[in-house]
């Protein structure tokens, strides 16, 4: 009757040779039905040892050594205390398939050669398939998985740019003091020497020789102080008014002033804008600032002309809403190396055209202390785009 039996069940046949070539106590294959283990076909183990081990193995204590053989897929032990009954003193799991493992329990500890002998039994050939509710269970296991991979992913990349942002942000914090400083140092003897030069002019013939000196003079004066202007404004020491504002009535606003430069240096403005945008809290000069400070950078970008778009938006990101305002160039594009400097004071790649190097720094300025973020993607001969991020809420 037994051998009838075993005839019928090849895998009660398979556990039987393998205890009997091992130094086993007896074997069970085991499978996970929801969050409780199940025991299938038992070799060896009385029907009262078999609920002792169910009970062992839906302790939670058991769950990290059970765990690691089916998600590790290697065999996995443990000692068994006398109290459980198991007649055993150790407990191995060997993998099985999908939520299935073969349990068997040894006086002591199995050598190599028997753990290799269960390890050919195991997977000789296949074991009865999962039922539907250990596929479903695997399945959503493996859908969290892969969401809190991802949630952590986007958490890293958060913390990422944060950090680098808290780093730009006291590299210019520190330039920033030191600027303030020298344009209120600069800025009164540059008014002395303009003001004295235009009564020297007023006072001096029209065919007198200094006058071109006098001239040059003025003019690179004025510069100086456009310079010291910009410096000041790069230190923010001017009071902000934050209001509600409409930023597409601000874009509109900066367009209109720059309608005639781009149709002289044949640009075409592509121009979307969102319709009905939440308003936000800014420094409505500040932001037009902005704007003003990216368009032109996207002007002298294109100096054979090219395509300009301006886009505003509404985003998610960082479970908060933003208005986006993205300014795209079709224009020469920023080399990788100097790509990281861009926002750096004073660094500029048109010093032979009279830049300064400071209006992104302004700009970055000026966007930080609103809260916002602003991001730079570009490509040598293909453009750059610019995007400002500025938050709907947390800044009153």
């Amino acid at each position: 009757m037994y051998n009838q039996r075993m005839a019928e069940h090849p895998l009660l046949l398979r556990l039987k040779e393998a205890s009997q070539l091992t130094n086993a106590c007896w074997a069970v294959y085991a499978y996970r039905e929801g969050d409780v283990w199940r025991l299938g076909d038992a070799y060896h183990l009385p029907r009262v040892s078999q609920a002792a081990l169910a009970g062992v193995l839906n302790e939670p204590g058991s769950a990290s050594w059970l765990g690691g053989a089916l998600t590790g897929g290697r065999v996995r032990s443990r000692t068994i205390l006398e109290s459980k009954k198991l007649s055993c003193g150790r407990l191995y799991a060997f993998p099985a398939g999908v939520m299935t493992l073969v349990v068997v329990g040894a006086e002591s500890e199995l050598t190599a050669r028997d753990q290799r002998i269960w390890k050919l039994a195991v997977f000789s050939e296949p074991f009865p398939p999962p039922s539907p509710g250990e596929v479903g269970l695997l399945q959503q296991t493996v859908m969290e998985l892969q969401n809190t991979q991802q949630e952590l992913q986007a958490r890293i990349s958060a913390q990422h740019e944060a950090e680098a942002r808290l780093i730009q942000a006291a590299k210019l914090a520190a330039v920033g003091e030191m600027a303030a400083g020298v344009a209120h140092e600069l800025n009164n003897p540059l008014t002395t020497v303009v003001g004295f030069t235009e009564l020297a002019l007023e006072e001096l013939p029209l065919e007198s020789s200094l006058r071109g000196d006098l001239e040059l003079v003025l003019k690179e004066s004025r510069r100086a102080r456009s310079v010291v202007r910009r410096l000041l404004d790069f230190a923010r020491q001017g009071e902000a008014n934050r209001v509600k504002a409409d930023i597409n009535e601000i874009v509109d606003d900066v367009l209109l002033l720059t309608k005639h430069l781009m149709h002289t240096n044949n640009v075409q403005p592509i121009i979307g804008l969102a319709e009905n945008l939440p308003w936000a809290s800014m420094d409505r000069n500040q932001i037009k600032q902005v704007v003003i400070n990216l368009v032109n950078n996207a002007l002298y970008a294109m100096p054979e002309g090219g395509r300009l778009d301006v886009q505003t938006a509404c985003q998610s990101r960082y479970n908060r809403q933003w208005i986006t305002m993205s300014v795209r160039d079709t224009g020469v594009g920023i080399s990788p190396e100097n790509l990281q400097r861009i926002f750096e004071p004073f660094f500029t790649t048109r010093s032979d055209r009279g830049g300064t190097g400071l209006g992104l720094s302004v700009t970055y300025g000026i966007v930080t202390d609103h809260g916002g973020m602003i991001e730079v993607e570009s490509e040598v001969a293909a453009g750059s785009s610019f995007t400002v991020w500025l938050p709907l809420e947390g800044l009153a």
